[in-house]
């Protein structure tokens, strides 16, 4: 379960910005899961929200805030093929400040295995890794897994002599984590597999023929119970009047099947479909499973193709606690403002809002962050502004500039 994730000079992103799960109002039980460590001196509990949802205007960074995440999972799992001097691509820093173009770009996150809260942070720049650390918190207390100053690495718990080793393997752009992880220590694979296994979609791909291309062979070739998810699947497209009656692969391909007029089956390229029912098809697949493992999903420009009414519908799976039973959460990027509908019953603290400040730096705050606002309806008080993070539109000059040009 994911609790914080935090991002310091990174693309649009200068100060620190953190996406938290971690509820404000525990008195509120909507919306969260509770998990108890055992193991703790005193009775640790910790919380997390089932969905959170982040909204703001064009170029304000919500999607540099998943670009993020997506990145730092990416470089997670392959930074252990780096070959010495190879650019670390996860450097990208604030352009804005010619200071900030020579520090590292940073990250950290917070995530529940077990019950247990893990802690792992990292800082980069062109070639190297300055900074890496995991720490975790098996009774309450924290305990040093392992630090890290450049090539200066310091042992904590858990490696059981074979640390030397792993220092010695690691390269300058390449995480101890991840050389740790190949030596099967259990601590930093469990660490590691957490992080990789999140499945964060940026828009680039959400979007693309690419991502069915990939799905299609997640769900067919590699899901050990693929036939139940894809009667769930099937079921659901019938369900919501996409006229698609079944799907089928063909070679690596999806193939749709619609009825004609004497009730024939007829199939159908996959392209053929809307956007909107491709998008179904292949990802509905990943939220049944999501649901079924305890995933982390996260994906930006989640609305787009979709009918708000099916977007809210998988907006509510997650917050159904029949549902989700085992702590899946879901976090996306937004225009769709049904979704803060009084009817969706999304928290103050699940509605995260973005804007840049006057110098282009991103910002990133929650409603719940706003003195004065309760429970209420957010959509109505989004689009009057009353929340921020909307677009300031001159329409008047740029109407009274329209207007010179047309009549020039």
């Amino acid at each position: 379960m994911l609790l914080n994730f935090r991002i310091t000079n990174f693309r649009s992103i200068n100060e620190m910005v953190e996406l938290s799960m971690i509820p404000s109002d525990l008195k509120n039980p909507v919306n969260r899961i509770i998990k108890t460590n055992p193991n703790a001196t005193k009775n640790k509990d910790y919380y997390g929200l089932t969905s959170a949802a982040i909204y703001g205007p064009n170029a304000s960074g919500k999607s540099n805030v998943i670009r993020a995440l997506s990145d730092f999972r990416f470089f997670v799992l392959n930074s252990t093929d780096n070959k010495p001097n190879d650019i670390i691509d996860l450097f990208v820093p604030f352009k804005l400040s010619k200071e900030n173009i020579k520090k590292p770009s940073s990250f950290s996150i917070d995530i529940l295995i077990e019950n247990v809260l893990y802690v792992y942070s990292l800082e980069v720049h062109q070639r190297e890794i300055i900074n890496e650390s995991l720490y975790f918190h098996p009774k309450g207390l924290k305990v040093k897994v392992f630090e890290r100053y450049r090539q200066e690495f310091h042992k904590g718990n858990g490696y059981e002599g074979i640390f030397e080793t792993i220092k010695q393997r690691t390269t300058e752009n390449q995480l101890f984590i991840g050389k740790a992880a190949l030596e099967n220590v259990e601590i930093a694979k469990n660490v590691y597999e957490s992080i990789t296994a999140m499945l964060v979609f940026p828009t680039h791909f959400f979007h693309s023929e690419n991502f069915n291309k990939v799905v299609s062979e997640f769900i067919f070739n590699n899901l050990e119970d693929h036939g139940q998810v894809l009667k769930l699947s099937k079921s659901l497209i019938q369900k919501i009047d996409t006229q698609v009656v079944d799907f089928e692969e063909h070679e690596g391909e999806i193939k749709t099947i619609h009825l004609n007029d004497k009730f024939e089956r007829i199939e159908f390229e996959f392209s053929d479909e809307s956007s909107g029912t491709q998008r179904i098809i292949s990802f509905s697949p990943l939220i049944f499973v999501g649901l079924k493992l305890g995933w982390t999903i996260v994906v930006d420009e989640f609305e787009r193709s979709l009918h708000p009414e099916i977007a809210q519908y998988i907006l509510h799976l997650f917050n159904d606690p029949e549902v989700n039973t085992k702590g899946a959460q879901f976090i996306f990027a937004t225009h769709d403002t049904t979704l803060l509908s009084p009817e969706n019953k999304l928290r103050r603290d699940q509605i995260n809002l973005v804007e840049k400040n006057e110098k282009g730096e991103t910002e990133m705050f929650a409603v719940s962050d706003i003195k004065g606002i309760r429970e209420g309806n957010y959509e109505k008080w989004y689009l009057e502004g009353r929340l921020g993070a909307v677009p300031h539109i001159a329409r008047e000059t740029f109407r009274h500039e329209l207007i010179d040009f047309i009549n020039s």
